[in-house]
């Protein structure tokens, strides 16, 4: 657990108030947080956007077959609801943090396409429609593409994940999903993207449906996105329940950046998705330096500076097209509760101190 004594100054400039107009700006809460009067005032002063980090992913919502677990997810809904902050739902299909049985058998084998997908109509029904017309948007599905290098040439199924050696990585929704498909009808295991957005439309029409991915600057993961966003909105407008909107409407870029991002790979993913027509949204912004084994924090007065014209480099893009951006989301409070805490990724130093970095951001748009 971590020690929730920060020094938060809240004389200081409110992070949404400076990009008021732009977009929305958020930040990551959990359960405990709620029990710390400190922290829900510095976070009420300085976002409009909240992500639960974890206590809203499927693991924590639904276990075991009909056992649901919405009391943390509630608690933050509601804090949200009261406090007038956009709630994210994140997420409903992820292949980590998920419970085996919406597509695995006990011993890890895939179940069928059917089961899978009522399994899936199941729990984005009971879960999203819990909470319907109190979401602004989910991360409908996360981190459904492998990594690969810039010579991939494939389609954006062939891109998706699936088995692989490393069993936290296993595209568990596109092996079941494969389980009983018909070739000959066009069927495959990426059907699962249509069936999860589908099945969110259904129970939960008020919320923005956003697909959420990071290395999102590397060629194969922009195009196999916009491609996805572009064939599944297309796949969308031939059924008949089609709205009038698209289906995935919204695209996530996590941008978990470090001291070697390309800006450029960045400037060239934004376009990109701009012109798919979804909005697009900064979902787990954080800039690190250092590595596991190289810890970083503090930063030392060199490496501050260097970030701090990173976090300028991006903000001065997301301002250029924020038309199209509806929300800059930082993952983590201050650099001691991040998850990646020992790169010092965050605008508040590990006692809730402001960081270089923030001083320069809510002076950029005046």
């Amino acid at each position: 657990m971590f020690d929730f004594k920060f020094n938060w100054d809240l004389t200081l400039p409110s992070l949404y108030k400076a990009f008021e107009g732009k977009f929305l700006m958020g930040n990551i809460m959990s359960p405990y947080d709620l029990k710390n009067p400190e922290m829900l005032a510095m976070y009420k002063h300085h976002y409009n956007a909240m992500t639960s980090e974890n206590a809203m992913k499927p693991l924590y919502i639904a276990p075991n077959p009909g056992e649901w677990h919405f009391d943390e997810a509630d608690a933050l809904v509601d804090f949200a609801t009261q406090n007038n902050i956009a709630m994210i739902g994140h997420t409903l299909a992820w292949h980590g943090q998920s419970p085996k049985w919406l597509n695995q058998n006990p011993d890890g084998s895939p179940v069928t396409r059917a089961e899978a997908k009522r399994n899936m109509e199941t729990f984005v029904k009971t879960y999203a429609g819990r909470y319907s017309g109190r979401i602004h948007s989910w991360d409908v599905i996360n981190e459904v593409f492998r990594d690969e290098g810039g010579d991939f040439k494939g389609t954006w199924r062939e891109l998706l994940r699936r088995e692989t050696d490393n069993p936290r990585a296993v595209g568990h929704w596109y092996l079941a999903y494969a389980n009983g498909a018909d070739a000959s009808l066009g069927e495959c295991g990426g059907d699962f993207i249509f069936d999860v957005f589908y099945f969110a439309r259904k129970y939960d029409p008020h919320a923005t449906l956003y697909c959420n991915e990071y290395n999102e600057e590397y060629d194969a993961k922009r195009n196999a996105m916009a491609e996805m966003v572009e064939d599944i909105n297309e796949e969308w407008k031939k059924h008949p329940d089609y709205d009038n909107r698209l289906l995935i409407e919204g695209i996530g870029m996590q941008a978990h950046c470090n001291h070697g991002t390309n800006y450029d790979n960045v400037r060239k993913s934004i376009e990109r998705f701009v012109k798919t027509g979804a909005k697009i949204s900064v979902t787990e912004l954080d800039i690190t330096f250092g590595a596991h084994n190289e810890p970083a924090n503090p930063l030392t007065p060199e490496q501050s500076k260097t970030q701090t014209e990173m976090y300028l480099r991006l903000f001065n893009m997301y301002l250029e097209f924020a038309d199209h951006i509806e929300r800059v989301t930082i993952w983590g409070k201050n650099d001691k509760m991040s998850w990646r805490g020992w790169g010092a990724p965050t605008l508040f130093g590990n006692e809730g101190e402001a960081k270089e970095a923030y001083h320069a951001l809510v002076n950029l748009n005046k």
